[in-house]
């Protein structure tokens, strides 16, 4: 996550490295808990970089472990983040789910081309308004 995140400092991550407790399996950033110390923004993108590490988990566990192949994003781009920032992400998002085999998916109204070989942008015949 952390080297997820130093690509990211100064485009909106701010805070410091992330330590997990072994004790009790806390993600710290910095000596806080992530809920008591990240806003809105920050969350998102630790929450991405969360994501983006759990692709890696096959390399860390042995065959005995189920680990995910799969990940799924619901329009990260209305997030509040800025758009530059997102695309990047969902590049980095797409060559690792190459590098470790897995799926990446993410649902999004903009129309922004990653310009990663492995990523095919599916266009939507109709979008819908929440209500």
């Amino acid at each position: 996550m952390n080297s997820f995140l130093q690509n990211y400092r100064g485009r909106g991550w701010v805070k410091g490295n992330i330590t997990i407790s072994d004790s009790d399996l806390t993600f710290y950033v910095g000596t806080r808990p992530w809920n008591q110390i990240l806003g809105a923004e920050l969350r998102v993108l630790f929450f991405l970089a969360y994501s983006y590490a759990t692709l890696f988990l096959a390399n860390d566990l042995d065959e005995e472990c189920a680990f995910p192949g799969f990940l799924m994003l619901d329009n990260p781009y209305q997030q509040g983040i800025d758009a530059g920032v997102i695309k990047s992400v969902l590049q980095d998002l797409g060559e690792a789910a190459q590098a470790t085999g897995t799926q990446v998916i993410t649902t999004q109204a903009l129309s922004e081309s990653v310009t990663t070989k492995n990523v095919r942008h599916i266009e939507m015949p109709q979008v819908y308004e929440a209500n």
